[in-house]
């Protein structure tokens, strides 16, 4: 069975205009295969950062440049604007890049069976990329939905990609070319 992950498409994440520039193209891409893997009844992920006021989730940077973001209860962890996370998403909050340190979302796709791993969302070169190393070192078969990705820099985009392909053999598809959405 696969799944469909969409990791941090957060408020906070694409406050910067560089970043927000690339939902015109991201979010309908996001949403039809989110739509697609519920007409299909499989299984579709909401993976979010999702952190505690008191600092004790806090990342290292978080701490040194004390930093409050994606805190509990603020508008940094709503979805951006014209996103359509499925009423049946399962709900991941994590509180590192990888969406597997510290949360049940390995046990989650254990449990369902799943073997293959679909991956969208904010960022490829941040928790997208470490999210997909860290699910094919548990043995699950990583699909990185291409056009459905964004990115922090271009250039770590491609050096990014390259490497989970190489070092994982993790593909990189069209999500129109998911089996999902055929």
């Amino acid at each position: 069975m696969q799944a469909l992950a969409i990791v941090d498409m957060q408020r906070w994440m694409f406050r910067e205009p560089d970043r927000a520039a690339q939902l015109p193209a991201l979010l309908p891409v996001i949403n039809r295969l989110a739509a697609d893997y519920v007409a299909a009844d499989l299984p579709v992920f909401d993976i979010r950062v999702v952190h505690k006021a008191d600092r004790s989730t806090w990342s290292r940077l978080m701490l040194k440049y004390d930093v409050a973001c994606l805190i509990a209860g603020t508008e940094d962890i709503a979805f951006v604007e014209g996103l359509v996370m499925p009423s049946t998403a399962r709900f991941i909050a994590k509180t590192a890049n990888s969406a597997f340190l510290g949360t049940e979302f390995e046990q989650q796709l254990q449990a369902l069976g799943v073997g293959t791993l679909v991956l969208a969302g904010a960022f490829i070169d941040g928790c997208v990329g470490l999210t997909a190393a860290d699910a094919a070192q548990r043995g699950l078969d990583v699909v990185l939905a291409d056009d459905a990705m964004a990115c922090c820099d271009h250039r770590h985009r491609v050096m990014m990609v390259e490497w989970l392909t190489a070092m994982y053999e993790i593909r990189t598809i069209a999500a129109a070319s998911l089996p999902a959405a055929s």
